[in-house]
């Protein structure tokens, strides 16, 4: 099996030396409307051709631009989406999918997209979780990893970004934990209207700061 999937863009696999890695955790963050969900839904439409995509949807995915994307292919049947409305459902919803998964034949990838969307927003419903059962989004990025390690697939973790006090910087959301555990980390960035640059922050192979050019279109990205 080869050791990377398709990102769904040519230009993309080469830049990237072949794609998105399995095995490992992947985090995409970028700011609102940089791109990040037309890049997941274009991987998951591009490789549900192959297998099963499983896709944790947070943000509610529009229907009509999986569409635009999919050109109502009948292989978007094999993306399985699971809709996430609160934080309290992303806890059941996490092991849920892990369980799924095995299950599946031929799963290709889990995208988590947002995956600190809830977190972000219920700090007081999170502070009282955290109280009764530990860091909740800690223990769900480890039991992913685990699920990326143990099927051999890419997870692939959408995150949203702050900017510090004083600085003109975009910071991913979640502290630590979640760039820790990644092993490849990029940062999709604006760069013209519709054109954008998927930058690499961390990566076992590829250069820090890398660009690689892609553009939004009608029919998701080239």
């Amino acid at each position: 099996m080869n050791g990377r999937i398709s990102t769904g863009v040519k230009r993309l696999d080469d830049c990237l030396g072949g794609g998105i890695e399995r095995g490992i955790i992947t985090e995409i963050y970028g700011e609102a409307g940089s791109g990040k969900t037309n890049f997941c839904l274009n991987l998951a439409i591009r490789n549900s051709q192959f297998g099963n995509v499983l896709y944790i949807d947070t943000e509610g995915v529009s229907g009509e631009r999986v569409s635009q994307i999919s050109g109502n292919s009948e292989t978007i049947s094999n993306i399985k989406f699971f809709r996430v409305r609160s934080y309290d459902e992303q806890l059941e919803a996490v092991p849920k999918v892990i369980n799924v998964a095995p299950a599946l034949e031929n799963v290709i990838a889990l995208i988590f997209d947002t995956v600190t969307a809830h977190y972000r927003v219920e700090r007081d419903r999170r502070a009282e979780l955290r109280k009764r059962y530990g860091n909740t989004l800690t223990y769900q990025i480890e039991m992913l990893n685990n699920l990326a390690i143990n099927m051999d697939i890419p997870v692939i973790m959408v995150n949203q970004v702050y900017t510090e006090k004083n600085s003109i910087d975009v910071m991913p959301v979640g502290g630590s934990a979640l760039s820790h555990m990644a092993k490849a980390i990029f940062m999709i960035q604006k760069v013209g209207q519709n054109r954008r640059d998927l930058v690499v922050i961390k990566h076992r192979s590829l250069p820090e700061h890398k660009k690689c050019a892609f553009i939004i279109t009608g029919t998701g990205i080239e």
